[in-house]
C-alpha cells in the first residue's frame, strides 16, 4: 500500500511538472506577430493541395474524371467544415461580449492565444473530415481499408505541418 502511494505521488508530481500552467490575472493576450487569421487562406490551400493529391494518388479509387472531381469537391467541403467549425463555435460563444457577428468573428481570432491548429483540432479533423470523405467515397474504392488509412494519414500529416508552420510564424505574450 505504501509503495503504491509513493508511486502515485511521484507520477502525479512528475505529471504536474511536465504540464505547468501559468495564470495571469487582469492581463490580455496580444499577438507579437500578426494573427493566425491572416494565414488561414494559405493554411487551407496548403492542406487542400496535400490532401487532394494524397487521396487521389494513394487511395486506390476507381478511374474516372467525374469521380476525381467529386472527390476534390468532397475534400474541399470537409476541410472547410473542419477549419471553420472551431471559429464559428468560438464566435457564437463570444457574441454576448460583442455588438454583432462580425465583431464576434474577429474576436474569435484576436481574443486569446488561439492558434488555428491545436490538439483538439486534430481530433475535430479526424471526427469530421475522415467520416465525411470515407463515407461518400468508400463505394468507389478498390480497397476501402486502404482508402481509410490514406484519409487518416494525410489528415494527420497536414494537421502537423500546419501546426508546426503556425507556431514558427506566429507568437504572442500576455
Amino acid at each position: 500500500m505504501n509503495k503504491i502511494f509513493l508511486k502515485v505521488t511521484f507520477f502525479s508530481v512528475l505529471f504536474m511538472m511536465c504540464l505547468p500552467t501559468t495564470v495571469f490575472a487582469n492581463s490580455s493576450w496580444q499577438w507579437l506577430t500578426s494573427s493566425p487569421k491572416e494565414w488561414l487562406p494559405v493554411a487551407v490551400s496548403l492542406t487542400l493541395s496535400i490532401e487532394i493529391a494524397g487521396i487521389l494518388l494513394f487511395a486506390t479509387l476507381n478511374k474516372g474524371l467525374g469521380l476525381k472531381l467529386k472527390m476534390v469537391l468532397l475534400i474541399i467541403g470537409a476541410n472547410l467544415a473542419s477549419f471553420l467549425l472551431p471559429y464559428i463555435s468560438r464566435a457564437l460563444q463570444l457574441q454576448i461580449f460583442y455588438d454583432g457577428w462580425g465583431e464576434a468573428w474577429n474576436g474569435a481570432f484576436e481574443s486569446g492565444p488561439y492558434y488555428i491548429v491545436l490538439l483538439g483540432y486534430l481530433m475535430l479533423t479526424l471526427l469530421v473530415e475522415v467520416p465525411i470523405v470515407y463515407h461518400f467515397s468508400k463505394k468507389h474504392a478498390k480497397r476501402p481499408r486502404a482508402l481509410l488509412v490514406t484519409i487518416v494519414v494525410v489528415n494527420v500529416i497536414t494537421t502537423l505541418i500546419v501546426a508546426l508552420l503556425e507556431r514558427r510564424m506566429f507568437y504572442g505574450e500576455w
